[in-house]
């Protein structure tokens, strides 16, 4: 079950373009990295919709509805953002991905590119 509570959320997906702060730490694709709890994801921007994201229909039968209800590839989203992950050790500055639907929430992060800045 998606956690509705893992970052504090604008009201509406029109609002995506705001910085947004995650609450909780996100596992990415890199082993032993995630997103830093605390920190902003900015510089939100959706980068597909729809049948545009290549695996929308793996994304409608993995993650339907809490009624059961399958959701719409219209109401899917791939979006990208900037946020500081760490690994325990070390923190840096990475462009992420994920993907969002309206009732389901962000889900399956990624770590899209690696060794932009360190943070000091």
């Amino acid at each position: 079950m998606i956690d509705e509570q893992e970052f504090l959320l604008p009201n509406t997906l029109s609002a995506m373009a705001k910085t947004f702060y995650v609450k909780t730490p996100k596992s990415l694709n890199k082993e032993n990295w995630y997103l830093k709890p605390g920190s902003k994801v900015t510089g939100v921007k959706v980068i597909a919709q729809g049948e545009k994201i290549r695996k929308v229909q793996k994304l409608i039968k993995k993650y339907p509805l809490p009624n059961g209800e399958l959701t719409k590839a219209e109401n899917w989203y791939k979006v990208r953002g900037t946020a500081v992950v760490t690994n325990g050790k070390e923190e840096r500055i990475e462009e992420i991905h994920w993907y969002q639907c309206e009732n389901i929430g962000k889900v399956e992060y990624k770590l899209k590119e690696w060794g932009n800045k360190n943070v000091t």
